[in-house]
């Protein structure tokens, strides 16, 4: 199936086809991921995520989610780099976007939000969107690339599109993952890179101030690992050196071709 850049594809639940629409409202719940020559990330994981996240807000049997994704499967480009879209929409539309991807960075600048967290439905990729694009837009506007979300009390939680990680030492640290963030697939993947390594993983609460200077990572499925370089208001990040390319490689070795990845079960899986 030949398919448009950025081209909007709902999926019809009678013929199990996808088909081109000029828009969904929303969207309500989405997830995203690089597909990078027909290499994904742990493609699993999104579409479990996706799977599980859907039936929080939408009466949609979990057999029509899993057809719908292995259609998606089906259509993803090859070749190039690609930063497709899943959606579900407020109606409950089902729906992929397939997106060139942006240029992809090893580092980041980060501004600090000057209000707390203003989502919703942390836990939930979608409902949210308007909110945290918005405060990336201000982070642009301040020159930097990402916005660093705080709770009530000042503490990190996350990025408005990120994943937020530091090192303490010889530990790798991170907000609590059973906090009111979403669920990182990246984060998850990370972990798993310093279980292998013997790194420790630690869960902090903690203000920008605790970790003015220390090096920071920011994780998201576009671009992997980025090694924060600035952060407004704060002392510069240290660097870690070649550790994030390295960490970079290792992270990427959980991505497989689209045609021999896990395929979905039709069923949640809890991790």
């Amino acid at each position: 199936m030949a398919v448009a850049v950025d081209e909007l594809l709902r999926f019809d639940t009678d013929t199990a086809d996808l088909v081109p629409v000029p828009a969904l409202d929303g969207p309500d719940v989405m997830d995203s991921w690089l597909c990078a020559d027909g290499f994904v990330r742990r493609l699993d994981l999104h579409e479990q995520r996706f799977a599980a996240s859907v039936p929080q807000r939408h009466r949609i049997d979990a057999d029509t989610i899993a057809e719908f994704l292995s259609r998606v499967r089906a259509m993803l480009p090859t070749e190039g780099n690609w930063f497709p879209r899943i959606e579900c929409s407020p109606l409950g539309d089902l729906g992929v976007r397939i997106r060139r991807a942006p240029e992809l960075s090893a580092t980041v600048r980060l501004w600090t939000a000057t209000v707390p967290d203003p989502r919703l439905e942390p836990r939930i990729k979608g409902p949210d969107q308007g909110r945290l694009a918005e405060m990336r837009r201000i982070a642009t506007y301040f020159g930097a690339d990402e916005a660093v979300l705080l709770d009530a009390h000042g503490c990190v939680r996350e990025g408005a599109f990120s994943a937020i990680g530091w090192w303490r030492g010889s530990a790798l640290c991170f907000p609590d993952p059973q906090g009111p963030i979403l669920p990182s697939v990246t984060r998850r993947l990370v972990e798993a890179v310093a279980g292998v390594r013997g790194v420790a993983v630690e869960y902090e609460r903690v203000r920008p101030a605790d970790i003015a200077g220390l090096p920071v990572w920011v994780l998201s499925a576009l671009h992997g690992i980025r090694e924060a370089v600035s952060w407004s208001d704060s002392p510069a990040p240290a660097s870690t050196g070649g550790m994030r390319d390295d960490w970079q490689r290792a992270l990427d070795r959980f991505a497989l071709r689209i045609d021999g990845a896990m395929p979905y079960p039709g069923e949640i899986q809890h991790a």
